[in-house]
């Protein structure tokens, strides 16, 4: 009975240790930039961010099929990170878009706020991009299909450090059906891959 209760308290105190490691390293998160005279320094709030897809975003849904469109999505940072906050930026009004779709018509209701981190437990210029508060609604061959994101990963940022050049985002997600007409015809969700280049900055890295 003793040597139960002896094991009972190191596993209680092991999982007290991971608890405490894991939310140290999920919140360090701090973006850097390129400043005017070519330093790098955290990225000050209000920093300008915009993405636009290279080739195309491509949804390929269940119901409406291979979808393919031409997207940007531009906001600011109101939070560039600590070691203790996680870097995000609201995208802007209008700032979500979804363009040249083919045989689809994309309408956005809410653009959300990204949010990023550092890629597992160390700082190496790369990240990973969650979005949460986004919805919009896709309609194809008489189909209505509404997808919304909370806090949904949607892939790996890939710092400048790293490309040498500007940053990228890969995207490789699942965006969940939370509505529309068509109900469970749209199927529980529906991926999305594609790779955007950020362009502005020009430079950024995930620290």
């Amino acid at each position: 009975m003793k040597y139960l209760k002896i094991l009972g308290l190191a596993a209680i105190a092991a999982g007290a240790l991971m608890a405490f490691v894991g939310a140290g390293t999920a919140s360090a998160t701090q973006l850097t930039c390129k400043n005017a005279s070519g330093t790098i320094e955290v990225c000050p709030k209000g920093t300008p961010i915009h993405l636009a897809s290279e080739g195309h975003a491509i949804f390929d849904n269940e119901a409406l099929g291979n979808i393919e469109c031409n997207s940007t999505i531009e906001g600011s940072l109101t939070e560039p990170g600590t070691s203790t906050t996680t870097a995000s930026a609201p995208i802007k009004a209008g700032g979500l878009t979804f363009t040249n779709c083919t045989s689809a018509i994309f309408q956005v209701l809410r653009a959300g706020t990204l949010e990023i981190h550092t890629q597992g437990s160390s700082a190496n210029n790369n990240g990973t991009l969650t979005w949460t508060g986004a919805e919009w609604t896709v309609e194809k061959f008489g189909f209505h299909c509404i997808f919304s994101t909370s806090n949904t990963d949607l892939g790996t940022v890939t710092g400048s450090s790293t490309t040498g050049a500007t940053a990228t985002l890969d995207i490789s997600a699942r965006i969940p059906r939370t509505g529309g007409r068509s109900g469970i015809f749209c199927g529980e969700s529906s991926p999305w891959t594609g790779s955007y280049k950020i362009d502005n900055p020009d430079w950024l890295d995930v620290d």
